[in-house]
């Protein structure tokens, strides 16, 4: 029996390709607070809650990469020269089409906007198809979810401050992987 026979892919992947994105990935101090917040929901909302080990900000969603294009991603993002930044994270929201609850900046960071359309500037230019929705700046708390809890005001907002971005894996039952980073300059 062939190895792939035994352990199967994910639908969509092969033993060649990888289900990649780019995101921003937060240090533990404000991954404690995103649970924090997240934690202050469970009781009131039936949802798939985002383990807390891969709470992060995608930036590019890529899906499912040949593993002989990883180059081509890392050079888009050596291309990228952005500042770090400080975020803002200050509402919860429910996304109805998505059925997300997810925390969002009621104030934009133009230069986390930048960030994003110069990866995906950078991505679209070595041959990669990206969504073509505007970027819009969240960090999912929950999925599956039909409604937003009665009482999901944000007690405190969360600052981030932001110093780098990953290229990340995402395995067969919800494992994420951080394959490799870039900083943020400044």
């Amino acid at each position: 029996m062939s190895e792939e026979a035994r352990h199967p892919s994910p639908v969509g992947q092969t033993a060649h390709t990888q289900r990649l994105f780019f995101a921003l990935w937060p240090e533990d101090s404000i991954r404690e607070a995103l649970v924090a917040a997240m934690e202050r929901l469970k009781s009131a909302a039936s949802a798939r809650w985002i383990r807390s080990e891969n709470l992060h900000m995608t930036l590019a969603f890529l899906g499912d990469v040949e593993t002989h294009r990883l180059d081509d991603l890392k050079a888009a993002a050596n291309a990228v020269g952005s500042p770090g930044f400080t975020l803002r994270l200050d509402r919860i929201e429910w996304w109805r089409k998505p059925e997300v609850i997810c925390l969002t900046p009621s104030t934009p960071s133009a230069t986390l906007d930048r960030l994003a359309a110069d990866l995906a500037a950078n991505l679209r230019a070595v041959g990669f198809t990206l969504e073509t929705r505007p970027y819009r700046a969240h960090l999912s708390l929950a999925r599956k979810t039909v409604h937003l809890p009665p009482d999901s005001r944000l007690l405190h907002p969360i600052t981030w401050t932001s110093s780098s971005f990953a290229l990340v894996e995402s395995r067969p039952g919800s494992d994420y992987t951080i394959l490799q980073s870039w900083p943020l300059s400044g």
